[in-house]
C-alpha cells in the first residue's frame, strides 16, 4: 500500500513548497511561516483553513509475538467558517473537514491492546466532521450540532494530545473498548451543549449516534444514515479549572506610610473533570446474551505544580485519572488507570520543548478472561505501558518526537514477552 495515495494535499504542499523555497533558500522556516501567514489572511476574511499531520515510525527490536517495524500517519484538513465575519451572524461558526490516513499498526505485530502509535486510525480517506456551532450570552452557553466526535469534548486533557502511544493519546482506550465512543476520523451525528456559569467551571452534555458502522473502510465516512438497530451514547461532564496560588494585585505600606504596588500573581493552572456515559446500544456479552443500558465513569485531572518565576514557559505539570465501567459482562476493560508528567523547558534554551513521562494500566474483566479461557487461550489480567518521549519544536508548527515505550504483559496474558518499542513521531499543525 502506498502511504501517499490518499494524500493530495501533501502533493500540493510539496509543489508550493518547492516553488516558494526556490526563492528563499537556506531558510527552514520560510515555507511554514508563509502557510501560517496565508491561513491567517483567510481567517481574517472569515474562512480559517487548517492542516494537521502526524506520522510515526516505530520498531520493536525486543519482545512481542514477533519483531517488526511500522509506519502510520493521520492527516486532518478542512476549514472553519466564521459566520459573524461572513454574514454578521454573531457567535456562529461552521466546520467541515476530511482525513487521509494510511500505514500499519505495530501492535498487531506485538500482540498488545494499547496501540503503540496514536496516528494509526482508519487507514483510508474519510469524510470527517461537519457541524454548526453557536455561542450565546457572552459565551455562557455553547452548543454544536451535526457530524462530530465525542473525543474533542469529553474525557480529554491537554497532556493526552501530546502522547505517542494510542492508549491515552486523545482519550483513554478503555472508553473505546467499553462503548461506541468516537474519535478522529470517525464522526457520527451528535449534539452537545456546554454551560459556563463562571470563568473556571462548566457543565456539559452530549448525545451521539451509537452504531456498529464506525470505522468501516467501505463507507469512507459518508454513511449518514440512522438505522433502527442504532442506539444513542450520552455523555455528561463537569469541570473546574483553578489557578492555584493566584493572588490579585494589591498595595503595601511601609513604616513611613509609603505605598507600593504588589503585582498580581497568575497562579498555577490546573483542570479537573468528572464525567460519565450511558448507552442504549445492545452489546454482546462475552459469555453469551446481550446487554443494553451500559454506563461508565471517569475522573481526570492535570495540574501545573511548578513554574519558573523568570520564565513561565519553564514549568512542570502532573496529570492522571481513572475510568470505570461496572458491567463486566460487556466491558472488556472495566478499569484503567493512567498518569504522567509534562516538563516544559527542561533544556533552558529550549522554551517550547516538552519532556513526557507516561504510565497506563488496563485491567481486563473476569467475563472477558473466561471467554478467552473457554476457547483454550490464556486468561488475560492486565496490560501496562511506560512511555517516555521528548517533543522537539523545530518551528512553532513543526515538531519531531523521539519515543521509547516498554509494554508489560502484552494483551494481559503473560505468555507474550514484554516488548520494547523505539520510534519517533513527526508532524505539523497549521
Amino acid at each position: 500500500r502506498c502511504p501517499m495515495r490518499h494524500s493530495p494535499l501533501v502533493v500540493l504542499a510539496l509543489v508550493l513548497g518547492s516553488h516558494f523555497l526556490h526563492a528563499e533558500t537556506n531558510n527552514l522556516t520560510a515555507f511554514p511561516n508563509w502557510i501560517e501567514a496565508e491561513f491567517g489572511k483567510a481567517g481574517d476574511k472569515g474562512v480559517t483553513p487548517f492542516f494537521n499531520y502526524w506520522g510515526i515510525f516505530q520498531g520493536n527490536p525486543v519482545g512481542g509475538q514477533s519483531q517488526g517495524v511500522a509506519y502510520a500517519h493521520e492527516m486532518l484538513f478542512g476549514a472553519t467558517f466564521d459566520m459573524d465575519k461572513l454574514t454578521g451572524w454573531k457567535g456562529a461558526s461552521f466546520k467541515i473537514s476530511g482525513s487521509a490516513n494510511s500505514g500499519r499498526n505495530l501492535s498487531t505485530t506485538i500482540g498488545n491492546v494499547f496501540d503503540t502509535a496514536e496516528s494509526y486510525v482508519t487507514p483510508t480517506g474519510m469524510f470527517y466532521e461537519m457541524y454548526y456551532a453557536q455561542t450565546l450570552f457572552d459565551d455562557f452557553l455553547e452548543f454544536r450540532i451535526g457530524r462530530m466526535v465525542a473525543a474533542d469534548q469529553f474525557c480529554v486533557l491537554p497532556a493526552f494530545g501530546l502522547q505517542v502511544n494510542g492508549g491515552i493519546d486523545g482519550n483513554p482506550t478503555s472508553i473505546f473498548l467499553n462503548s461506541n465512543f468516537t474519535s478522529s476520523p470517525n464522526a457520527t451525528w451528535g449534539a452537545t451543549v456546554k454551560i459556563n456559569p463562571t470563568p473556571i467551571t462548566y457543565v456539559a452534555s452530549g448525545i451521539y449516534q451509537a452504531t456498529n458502522r464506525l470505522g468501516k473502510v467501505a463507507y469512507h465516512g459518508i454513511d449518514f444514515s440512522m438505522r433502527p438497530n442504532d442506539g444513542v451514547l450520552i455523555f455528561a461532564e463537569t469541570g473546574w479549572s483553578p489557578a492555584l496560588g493566584a493572588k490579585p494585585a494589591g498595595t503595601l505600606h511601609d513604616k513611613d506610610g509609603k505605598k507600593s504596588v504588589v503585582p498580581a500573581q497568575a497562579g498555577l493552572p490546573g483542570t479537573y473533570k468528572f464525567g460519565g456515559y450511558f448507552s442504549t446500544y445492545p452489546y454482546e456479552g462475552f459469555l453469551g446474551g446481550s446487554q443494553q443500558n451500559t454506563y461508565g465513569f471517569y475522573l481526570i485531572g492535570q495540574q501545573t505544580v511548578w513554574q519558573s518565576a523568570k520564565n513561565a514557559n519553564h514549568n512542570l505539570a502532573v496529570w492522571g485519572g481513572i475510568t470505570y465501567s461496572p458491567q463486566y459482562q460487556v466491558a472488556q476493560m472495566p478499569v484503567m488507570g493512567f498518569g504522567g508528567t509534562v516538563w516544559q523547558g527542561l533544556i533552558p534554551t529550549r522554551d517550547q520543548d516538552q519532556f513526557l513521562c507516561t504510565w497506563m494500566t488496563g485491567a481486563f474483566s473476569s467475563a472477558y478472561a473466561d471467554s478467552q479461557a473457554n476457547q483454550g487461550l490464556p486468561r488475560p489480567t492486565a496490560e501496562t505501558v511506560f512511555d517516555v518521549s521528548y517533543i522537539i519544536n523545530i518551528t512553532p508548527t513543526i515538531f519531531i518526537q523521539p519515543d521509547i515505550q516498554y509494554i508489560i504483559q502484552p494483551n494481559g496474558t503473560g505468555t507474550t514477552p514484554n516488548a520494547l518499542v523505539i520510534g519517533a513521531q513527526f508532524g505539523c499543525n497549521f
